[in-house]
């Protein structure tokens, strides 16, 4: 199979050096295909960032659209892969806290505690999903996505201080249509199918169904083995899994369209999506000095205070990782274990209704929004044979949301948008963690799990916004508008269990309770200038705000102290302001397009987590105040009719302005650069947010005879280096790397079927997106979120 793989890798790289370079993220069709209309000509590009479709040229704002045909060629399966397709965009999931983080330009939030949403937005079908836990659910017959850059405060669902990412599923079409699609990943051993029909039911009701099926068995190969445990008095049982992550998902959704009229129609649509697999996603440890002159990864014994190492592990990111289950005689009482190997299960929800009603040149709008998240998860965060750290963690989330807008079109020069925003949201999170053993508890014949504990969260948002956009001129226009917030969270939580190492720790007695409610109103305006001197180019310059609210931390560890002071819990809202110009323009024939923006960004009150490894305890922080500042440009080309090329690139400066009291990384602390365990992270660089992308690929597609078409495209990505750690250790640091990406295709000249060989990564580029101090480690001991190597992908497609 290895030799099978290799060869597949370096037949489609020697596709791509023989191919113009690939598809581009911000064109529609393959990204630069050619339109119905002229052959040569760019596709034009349509988006909704001001919540009604213009074209692209028309739009102040920075915004990235992938069509559905651009992601299908590159075989997006997920949202981290989505945004490995716009620069400045990183993703990574997570095992643990929140379920993921999602970063533009540097700007997000940590997955350390699940009490924080995401800076950047993310909306599925017009339904804000701010949990990161959606970033595992399977994304599937997409019509579009749109990546918005910088502030996003009026027009989608709750305000965004950092961007949104907006993914809108197909609709059903006029005549009956289906396909069906099928492929096999080689590195790990992916097997995948995708199915969508859709047509009319009568003259005014449209539907569509559509589902996907994936079992992958993983990249990550796991070799510890059994024996003797230093932690447990009984042996290690063997591997906690096998290759990882493994994992089946069933995802499916259904949309009805009705248009009784031409003044009238109502969408809805409805998406589940189910993962069952085996646990610890993506995380690996590795090693610096001086824990890397050890070369194994190690834990602690509790019970003694004995640092053990584990020979079967490792100190390098290779995909290599030595992690053991729990041995079976600990499991007593504690059915979240279940047989003491982790395992994930992941269940998802959204539906949206919108409603549109127009009335001459008034256009009413309705959007509901529904959706529900069940996560169960076995985890390990030693990455040793020994099964240290275990934790069982739930999370439940339910959220209602309704938006009501109003739009004009008139022929005058001013124009509105207005409306009003709700959500209700309720979440309640459990944590069942076990450190160690420490003996039979006789009160219950505990052995298992150190303390259990349950937080209750709520949440209700109300907000209205407007945008007065004036045509001062026939080509000059000044818009302004506003959003007003209002949010309200409630938290209440406590310990149900806890043994006599949970009270080692200093947890909140059994049966106390932590209540603790917060109030948060903001202001959020904008402006924007834009100027036509032509048709086909559009000059820009803006002021934007963003705002995140404040909440309530939901901490693993529920400790007296928060309950001496509950409001320990709170951080405060999290502001962004600052302006941006941009330019973008087209040759008249459409052969040609590029666009420029500049930005400046000051963010206060940064909302980050960080997490003492050591205490099992996290700690809150608000960083005082960060900037982003840097230049994108990208432009694409339709050399020929069969060739079409494009390129972009970003410089991006981000970095801390004040953070005097960030929370020491483990290397430190004891040293003079640690006082009372913080220090200053001022000047220091945001994570996740490299100075220098660019990319840089094509597209090539030729009629062979009179019934076939073949394609070639490739596209070459370069990303600066850049930190990982979330509490600035140096240690977690990226070196800058090129990913290549390829594919070839055989296709039937009316697109009834097609074969495709599609190759991601194939420089197999394998690095870490998140890390941090690996718990109860040595300094220098890190756990590290990746993303997936080198895939390599045979793919058929029937359509009908």
């Amino acid at each position: 199979m290895s030799n099978v793989r290799h060869s597949l890798g370096l037949a489609v790289s020697l596709f791509a050096l023989a191919a113009p370079a690939g598809a581009a993220a911000q064109e529609t069709g393959r990204g630069v295909g050619a339109s119905s209309q002229d052959a040569a000509a760019l596709d034009a590009i349509v988006v909704t960032a001001r919540r009604r479709e213009e074209s692209l040229l028309d739009v102040p704002v920075a915004v990235s659209a992938i069509s559905a045909q651009a992601l299908a060629d590159a075989h997006v399966t997920d949202v981290t892969q989505i945004a490995q397709m716009t620069p400045q965009v990183l993703i990574a999931p997570a095992s643990g806290g929140g379920g993921g983080t999602i970063s533009i330009r540097g700007v997000g939030s940590s997955y350390l505690d699940p009490g924080i949403e995401q800076s950047v937005g993310v909306l599925v079908d017009n339904v804000s999903v701010g949990r990161g836990r959606f970033i595992l659910a399977s994304q599937f017959d997409l019509q579009q996505v749109e990546i918005l850059k910088g502030p996003q405060a009026l027009f989608f669902g709750k305000n965004s201080p950092a961007g949104v990412i907006s993914i809108t599923s197909a609709s059903p079409t006029r005549d009956l249509q289906g396909m069906v699609r099928a492929g096999y990943e080689f590195e790990a051993e992916e097997k995948y199918v995708e199915a969508f029909i859709s047509g009319p039911l009568n003259e005014q009701l449209g539907f569509r169904v559509a589902g996907k099926f994936s079992d992958i068995n993983g990249w990550l190969k796991n070799v510890a083995s059994g024996g003797a445990n230093p932690i447990y008095p009984f042996p290690i049982p063997g591997p906690s899994t096998g290759d990882a992550p493994a994992y089946k998902s069933y995802s499916g959704r259904v949309t009805l369209r009705w248009e009784p009229s031409s003044d009238f129609d109502a969408t809805f649509k409805f998406s589940g999506s189910h993962l069952s697999g085996n646990g610890d996603d993506y995380i690996e440890g590795f090693c610096a000095p001086p824990a890397l002159a050890l070369g194994q990864l190690s834990t602690t014994n509790l019970a003694t205070g004995q640092q053990v190492f584990d020979p079967n592990s490792d100190c390098r990111l290779d995909q290599v990782r030595a992690q053991g289950a729990l041995p079976p005689e600990v499991l007593n009482n504690w059915p979240g274990a279940r047989d003491g190997r982790s395992y994930n299960k992941l269940t998802t929800y959204i539906g949206s209704l919108a409603l549109n009603y127009r009335i001459e040149d008034v256009t009413l709008t309705s959007v509901s929004g529904y959706t529900k998240l069940k996560g169960r998860n076995l985890g390990f965060y030693d990455l040793t044979s020994f099964a240290s750290v275990a934790s069982y963690l739930v999370e439940d989330t339910r959220t209602w949301s309704q938006e009501l807008r109003v739009s004009t079109d008139y022929d005058g020069p001013i124009n509105l948008t207005a409306g009003g925003f709700f959500e209700d949201a309720k979440r309640y999170n459990t944590f069942q963690p076990i450190l160690g053993f420490v003996g039979f508890d006789p009160a219950n014949g505990n052995s298992a799990y150190t303390y259990e504990n349950r937080w209750d969260n709520s949440g209700r948002t109300i907000a209205a916004f407007a945008q007065l956009r004036w045509s001062v001129l026939e080509n000059l226009e000044l818009a302004g508008g506003a959003r007003y917030t209002n949010e309200k969270k409630k938290i209440a939580g406590g310990n149900l269990y806890s043994n006599l190492l949970g009270q080692a720790f200093g947890l909140l007695p059994v049966g106390q309770t932590i209540r603790e409610s917060l109030s948060f109103s903001n202001w959020s305006p904008e402006i924007t200038l834009t100027y036509k001197p032509a048709d086909n180019l559009m000059t820009y310059v803006a002021y934007k705000t963003g705002f995140k609210s404040g909440g309530l931390s939901t901490p693993a560890t529920i400790s007296a102290i928060y309950g001496a002071d509950p409001s320990l819990l709170a951080f405060n809202p999290e502001k962004s302001k600052g302006f941006e110009a941009g330019i973008k323009g087209e040759t008249r024939d459409r052969r040609l397009r590029f666009d420029l923006v500049a930005y400046r960004y000051t963010f206060d009150d940064l909302q980050l987590t960080s997490f003492e490894p050591r205490l099992i305890a996290y700690f809150i922080k608000n960083a005082g105040r960060s900037r982003t500042s840097g230049v994108e440009t990208s432009v694409a080309a339709q050399l020929t009719p069969e060739l079409g090329v494009h390129a972009s690139g970003s410089y991006n400066k981000a970095k801390y302005l004040s953070f005097p009291n960030a929370q020491c990384y483990l290397k430190i602390v004891g040293t003079p650069a640690c006082t009372n365990g913080f220090y200053d992270r001022s000047g220091q660089p945001l994570p996740r947010a490299p100075k220098w992308t660019f990319n840089f690929g094509g597209d090539y597609e030729k009629t062979i005879g009179s019934s076939l078409k073949a394609g070639l495209n490739a596209e070459a990505v370069y990303t600066g280096k850049f930190f990982t750690d979330e509490q600035g250790a140096p240690d977690g640091f990226v070196d800058d790397f090129w990913r290549l990406n390829a594919s070839a295709r055989l296709a039937d000249i009316d697109d009834r079927w097609e074969l495709a060989l599609i190759g991601r990564n194939l420089t197999n580029e394998y690095y870490q997106l998140v890390s941090n101090d690996k718990t109860f480690a040595t300094p220098g001991e890190y756990g590290g979120f990746t993303l997936r190597p080198r895939e390599v992908v045979v793919q058929g497609t029937f359509r009908f």
